[in-house]
């Protein structure tokens, strides 16, 4: 039995490549205009919230400079006021979150795609088995000749 299966197993070669996913969508004219639309979307989100943020401060600062001659009506309001707008703060920097991840998924959808496409085509024209993420989790270690990130770049750069 332990032949049989030794045998079965010699004549059907395992062929196994690795690419690093983020690394071979950065390195390509798509990914790199991807990168700066989203951190552009970013940068404009962050600096709203900085904003905001600064504002919340300097409404702190006053209420806590003038709370001793505040009455405690007038600082419980104005506690209030800065509680609600803590609040938004909190709420848009989660609605941005979501916001920048959704773009983020429809952006790259197209991309990944591809990138799929082109790693399929690979591994069907250099008889790959399996094609592993180089930064998934289980991936210890992998000989640096298993190695189709670049080769699935070129390939992206030509689509």
């Amino acid at each position: 039995m332990f032949i049989l299966v030794h045998e079965a197993s010699a004549s059907a070669e395992v062929k196994i490549g690795i690419v690093d996913l983020p690394a071979a969508i950065q390195a390509t004219k798509e990914g790199k205009k991807i990168k700066k639309e989203l951190e552009s979307e970013y940068n404009k989100k962050k600096a709203d919230l900085e904003k905001r943020a600064k504002d919340i401060s300097i409404m702190q600062t006053d209420l806590d400079k003038k709370s001793l001659v505040l009455t405690d009506e007038a600082r419980l309001k104005k506690q209030q006021e800065i509680d609600g707008e803590k609040t938004k703060y909190m709420e848009l920097r989660e609605k941005n979150l979501q916001e920048l991840s959704k773009k983020d998924r429809e952006l790259s959808q197209p991309m990944i795609k591809k990138l799929n496409d082109v790693i399929g085509e690979i591994a069907k024209k250099e008889g790959y088995t399996v094609i592993l993420h180089k930064s998934e989790q289980n991936l210890v270690w992998a000989a640096k000749e298993t190695d189709i990130t670049d080769a699935v770049i070129k390939a992206l750069e030509k689509k």
